[in-house]
């Protein structure tokens, strides 16, 4: 049965692609403020909704809240350093439909996530103001 796409769920979704990688609150608080009536409890639903169906990514991170991503296709992310933004990061070689990876033991590999550290281009121009 396919899911139903509500108008809620078009403009939930048309915030995550408009936010970069975004957090759930943070998706709710730009929605909100175009759309007093949605709820937080409806955006938080709806965003999980899109993780388990495949329409997003949930991007985790130890010691960060969780965020979202639109694209769904095989990628990396950069996190900075400074403010723990999160940006796409194309790696030359790795194949668009993501690479193939056999584990030891009987462990079943059932994705991955490569995540590059540095510092974000807005906190590499602060630094330069501040120099």
């Amino acid at each position: 049965m396919q899911e139903r796409q509500t108008k809620q769920k078009q403009i939930i979704y048309d915030a995550l692609k408009t936010l970069n990688h975004p957090t759930a609150t943070e998706v709710y608080a730009f929605v909100h403020n175009l759309y007093p009536t949605i709820s937080r409890a409806t955006v938080f639903r709806v965003l999980g909704g899109f993780a388990s169906g495949g329409k997003a990514l949930e991007l985790r991170s130890a010691g960060s809240e969780v965020r979202y991503d639109y694209n769904v296709y095989p990628h990396c992310h950069g996190r900075c350093k400074v403010c723990d933004a999160l940006v796409d990061v194309e790696v030359e070689g790795l194949p668009k439909t993501g690479i193939k990876a056999t584990a030891c033991d009987g462990f079943a590999v059932d994705g991955y996530e490569i995540e590059f550290f540095g510092t974000c281009k807005r906190c590499l121009e602060g630094k330069e103001l501040r120099s």
